[in-house]
């Protein structure tokens, strides 16, 4: 990937992954930390660059946090947005760019690779947003009470290792795919044919 390409983002496709991960995030949040935001992130981040992994982590926090939480403080989003909605998104985007770099540096991932992966990355997110939830509601003093009350959390989000291990060659790819993809080409395209 040239650094020319760091900078090159497919916005409607961008926007189409973070409406598709966030719409799945709602949909599976019956069932505590199993979700699909690493899969969209890893692939982005793979497929797009650094960029596009943070927008897609972040956005897709930012936008499935709105839809979970109903109230006051959703509206305007950006004055009342709570803190932790402002920490997970920034942790996702974090994990966004880590999974850009790591495919700025290796372009084709096996299946146990992409799994590898998301465990590391999920572990980071789960240390980053744990560590924030403690400051914020404990202070410095609650960090180790909270880690110990996010292990049986981070279990069961390390799913993701194994929904990577399934999906992400198919996502990866599609997110590959969706870099060439325009709405707007579409349509000016069939609209020339007719």
């Amino acid at each position: 990937m040239q650094i020319k390409s760091l900078f090159k983002v497919n916005s409607q496709s961008l926007l189409a992954g973070i409406i598709l991960a966030a719409s799945l995030r709602v949909a599976m949040s019956p069932y505590p930390n199993i979700e699909p935001v690493m899969l969209f992130t890893l692939a982005a981040g793979l497929a797009a660059g650094p960029i596009a992994g943070f927008l897609m982590g972040a956005g897709t926090m930012f936008l499935s946090n709105i839809l979970m939480a109903p109230g006051p403080l959703t509206f305007p989003w950006l004055l009342h947005m709570p803190l932790v909605t402002i920490y997970t998104m920034l942790a996702y985007g974090l994990v966004g760019i880590i999974a850009g770099l790591a495919g700025i540096v290796k372009k084709s991932f096996r299946r146990w690779e992409y799994a590898a992966l998301a465990a590391g990355l999920t572990i980071f997110y789960d240390l980053v947003t744990c560590v924030c939830f403690a400051l914020q509601f404990y202070g410095p003093g609650g960090i180790p009470v909270a880690m110990a009350m996010q292990i049986p959390f981070t279990v069961l989000h390390l799913s993701n290792a194994v929904t990577a291990f399934i999906f992400a060659p198919y996502v990866h790819k599609a997110a590959l795919k969706a870099g060439n993809f325009s709405i707007i080409r579409s349509f000016s395209h069939r609209r020339q044919n007719a």
